[in-house]
């Protein structure tokens, strides 16, 4: 995977996020999507064109003055590349952080897009076998 070409790639699509007009925003996603892609909210999934559209006009009534950014390099590996990506205000405070882990089509554009939003996973259940699971870390006193 060529990554100087990715982050062209990505550059549409964060534009795409910060543009305003839908007919734009439309030719931008185009250059920069397949015509199928699906983004896989938490709750979600916004599939094709015009749901991601609307998605992102939804994100501007949602975080008005606020755009969604890229927030690191980028790993790949074969067609995934993994980033962190961030909703930050004008002056540049951080609303939001998230890691996005996407696929990309053979014709380099993004076809899927699951984006991880900090969120506190659950506990294990109880029943969950000891054996395969992640010991808690004992607790440290802070007498001295």
């Amino acid at each position: 995977m060529n990554t100087a070409k990715l982050l062209e790639v990505l550059e549409v699509y964060f534009e795409a996020f910060a543009e305003h007009d839908p007919i734009r925003r439309g030719e931008l996603l185009a250059q920069c999507l397949t015509s199928d892609c699906a983004i896989w909210g938490h709750s979600q999934v916004y599939a094709g064109h015009v749901a991601i559209s609307e998605k992102i006009a939804g994100f501007h009534t949602n975080f008005p003055d606020c755009r969604f950014v890229l927030a690191s390099g980028l790993m790949t590996f074969d067609n995934i590349v993994r980033s962190a990506n961030a909703i930050v205000r004008r002056d540049g405070s951080v609303v939001a952080r998230c890691e996005t882990v996407s696929e990309i089509a053979p014709d380099e554009r993004l076809c899927r897009i699951v984006p991880l939003w900090e969120t506190n996973l659950p506990p294990l259940p109880e029943s969950w076998p000891a054996h395969l699971a992640m010991q808690p870390l004992p607790r440290v006193s802070d007498a001295a």
